[in-house]
């Protein structure tokens, strides 16, 4: 049985991290440490050349202060990344407004909860998840990815559907916020469940794939493809910066990103650096959003229906 935090108590836990931050504002008198000076966001799609100056992304303004725990820095995050798929369908969609997150007061790892090879939900992961602004701050990363995953030359063949990228990144972060904890069962309740394995085999047999790779599983290219857009979706929310987050956001993608290729989790740390570098971003780009380094010639590749694990694999898809 899961463990779940009820109604009451996570809005006690938040009231708790709520009072904190205003009673560390109070005592807080330098003035640096209530605002971010302004700055302007450079948008992704700029002509690559833009990119060739190291500019410090917008959530990497600091302001000293006192953390609560004796000193330090921590981050002011207001805004992050320009995101059109946001900006265009927030008014339809209010889960994807922006707010001002509450600073971040967890500050010790919180361990992936798993028993055997199947993954739980856990009181730290609920806690996680209010600590960064709640389920909304999912639904917001996972329409960024989406965003970047339309434009991709090889993820975009796998979409099958054509609504918008804030509607396909609320059923991704329902999924995901249902497997933290804490709000529900957003997933369960919309319908879906079960529904995932029927969604990644449609992907599998698009029409929108090259003929002779319809039907063919997710490779390790194409998960070193999606698990680098979705870093990098977390990265331009801000979320690379709550290093609690960030560190079990990494360990969860990495145990479920084997459930679609064996070979593939051992990438999950380089794919979670690759977007902090501005040069592989530009040339990523540049490239016409390929990355060449990544992709694996076709026919090199192992055929799923011959593959000893595949069936191994696809029994962890039903967590």
């Amino acid at each position: 049985k899961h463990n779940r935090l009820n109604k009451s108590q996570v809005q006690q836990r938040q009231g708790d991290a709520d009072r904190a931050i205003k009673k560390e504002k109070k005592n807080n008198k330098t003035s640096d440490s209530k605002a971010v000076p302004a700055h302007h966001h450079h948008h992704e799609h700029q002509h690559p050349q833009h990119h060739q100056h190291q500019h410090r992304h917008p959530s990497h303004q600091k302001s000293k202060g006192e953390d609560g725990k004796g000193g330090g820095e921590y981050y002011y995050y207001h805004g992050g990344v320009k995101s059109s798929a946001i900006d265009d369908n927030v008014s339809g969609c209010p889960f994807l407004r922006q707010r001002k997150w509450p600073k971040p007061t967890i500050t010790k790892s919180v361990p992936l909860a798993t028993r055997g090879f199947t993954h739980v939900r856990s009181e730290g992961t609920a806690l996680l998840l209010q600590d960064i602004g709640g389920g909304d701050r999912i639904r917001r990363v996972c329409t960024r990815f989406y965003e970047k995953a339309f434009q991709d030359q090889v993820l975009k063949t796998f979409m099958f559907e054509d609504d918008s990228a804030a509607h396909h990144g609320k059923r991704l972060a329902d999924w995901i916020i249902e497997k933290m904890g804490g709000e529900g069962d957003p997933w369960s309740d919309s319908g879906r469940l079960g529904l995932r394995q029927v969604s990644h085999s449609k992907a599998w047999y698009s029409e929108k794939r090259e003929p002779r790779k319809r039907g063919r599983r997710f490779k390790v290219d194409d998960c070193r493809i999606w698990m680098r857009l979705m870093f990098w979706a977390a990265r331009d929310e801000g979320l690379a910066h709550h290093k609690p987050f960030f560190t079990w956001y990494v360990d969860f993608i990495k145990h479920f990103i084997r459930v679609y290729e064996r070979t593939a989790p051992p990438y999950a740390e380089e794919s979670a650096q690759w977007s902090a570098s501005q040069e592989n971003i530009a040339k990523y780009i540049k490239d016409g959003r390929v990355m060449k380094e990544v992709i694996i010639d076709f026919d090199t590749q192992r055929d799923p229906y011959n593959d000893p694990y595949y069936f191994f694999d696809n029994a962890f898809d039903k967590e």
